[in-house]
């Protein structure tokens, strides 16, 4: 090799080296303005464009660089902070930039994860849930690593949709049959899912633990928390699953099903006669189903209140919510045979829910009866109106019903 050709491979070489260099010393300068904006208090919007600018720029410097995806996500805090409306929208268009340039660049596949979670995007978490599943397909023999990533960034996406899943599932409840349904199916689903990832990570891991000490431990720790809640609850997972069960086994209580949420919303509407008449259309179709019996006694009351208040007619009053108070005896009676079969609420809380009404229909009597009362029914009443209420509170804390109930009670007396 001459002089001449020494000489020329040299200098490419200081050249190729002095151009790593001055990226990454661009990176890291473009970065320290941006996480020096992201400490900033009172970011103006000006600032923030330019801080996020700062971020793309340093990104492009060093591409898959965990420290750019962490100041975003502290920028975009600060941002939104300082009341910067288009900052989630910067946060999610730079991520998603990171994610085009490298599908496998895992810090910004757990930020985005994160940030779909956080505001309950049950769409976009699918959407990545399906591209984490198609990088674990897509992951040749040699690449476990990869497949583990992949994996762990599913189980993220997945589980972390369960929750707000669950949250739709149970508004519909008092809005839409056909969503209703839908919504717990799609819950089931994705528990199993959840479930199914969980147990394969864990075989990976324990065939190679290396799989998981070389993983992101943000990724690996976002999947576990996200799995743990999902899957806390297996009462009522194994709930759901039996609805969803009996929804195709049984015709008869779809249609039960359908009447009551039907019901649900015209009381939820104060059509009183409508919806009793959807309980006992579901009744018919389903006996057993003590969700409906539940919410009819719940309708006695409700419109038993209504004519107390406006003193229509106190006979008609009486007669709902001694009807009222029956129904829920009735229901309570009945309970420890017979669970209620709607899922998204235990049956812990039903059951609290309904000796809180039962509490309810007796106080209610005992406005409406007044003087007329005897004092031995008097004393009958309130000695089970305060059993009722003990129970609910015991069964139900959170029950804003007994709560309501027992600050009356501990302030006015019976």
């Amino acid at each position: 090799m001459n002089k001449t050709t020494i000489f020329t491979i040299v200098c490419v070489f200081v050249l190729l080296s002095g151009c790593g260099l001055f990226k990454q010393k661009a990176a890291v300068y473009y970065l320290g303005k941006a996480r020096a904006a992201a400490q900033q208090q009172n970011l103006t919007p000006a600032e923030a464009d330019a801080a996020f600018a700062q971020i793309d720029k340093s990104f492009s410097y060093a591409p898959g660089s965990a420290q750019a995806v962490t100041v975003l996500e502290d920028l975009a805090e600060a941002a939104v902070k300082s009341g910067y409306s288009k900052a989630q929208e910067l946060e999610l268009a730079a991520l998603k930039k990171m994610l085009a340039q490298d599908e496998r660049f895992w810090a910004a596949r757990e930020a985005l994860v994160n940030f779909l979670a956080a505001r309950g995007d049950i769409g976009g978490l699918a959407d990545e849930a399906v591209a984490a599943e198609k990088l674990a397909s897509g992951a040749g023999k040699g690449e476990p690593g990869v497949r583990y990533c992949a994996l762990l960034t599913q189980l993220a996406a997945t589980a972390s949709a369960v929750p707000w899943i669950a949250a739709e599932a149970a508004l519909n409840v008092n809005k839409s049959p056909a969503a209703f349904v839908e919504k717990t199916g799609f819950y089931s689903s994705a528990v199993a899912k959840a479930a199914d990832l969980r147990k394969e990570l864990v075989q990976m891991a324990g065939s190679d633990p290396s799989l998981k000490q070389a993983a992101p431990a943000e990724l690996v720790s976002a999947a576990e928390v996200a799995a743990a809640d999902a899957l806390k609850n297996a009462g009522e997972i194994a709930r759901a699953k039996e609805f969803n069960d009996r929804l195709a086994a049984e015709p008869a209580f779809g249609r039960a099903v359908e009447m009551a949420v039907r019901g649900n919303t015209a009381l939820v509407a104060k059509d009183y006669p409508k919806a009793r008449a959807f309980y006992k259309g579901a009744l018919s179709q389903y006996p057993g189903l003590i969700d409906a019996r539940r919410q009819l006694a719940e309708a006695d009351f409700q419109e038993g209140v209504r004519l107390a208040a406006v003193g229509e007619s106190r006979k008609a009053a009486n007669q709902l919510l001694g009807r009222a108070y029956a129904g829920a005896d009735s229901v309570i009676n009945d309970s420890p045979a017979v669970s209620n079969y709607l899922p998204f609420l235990e049956r812990d809380k039903f059951l609290g829910e309904t000796y809180a009404l039962k509490a309810a229909a007796i106080s209610a009597m005992r406005a409406v009866g007044g003087k007329n009362i005897k004092k031995k029914t008097l004393a009958r009443l309130e000695t089970e109106f305060k059993s009722s209420l003990d129970e609910a509170i015991k069964l139900s804390p959170e029950g804003r019903l007994a709560r309501e109930l027992l600050e009356r009670y501990t302030k006015e007396g019976f």
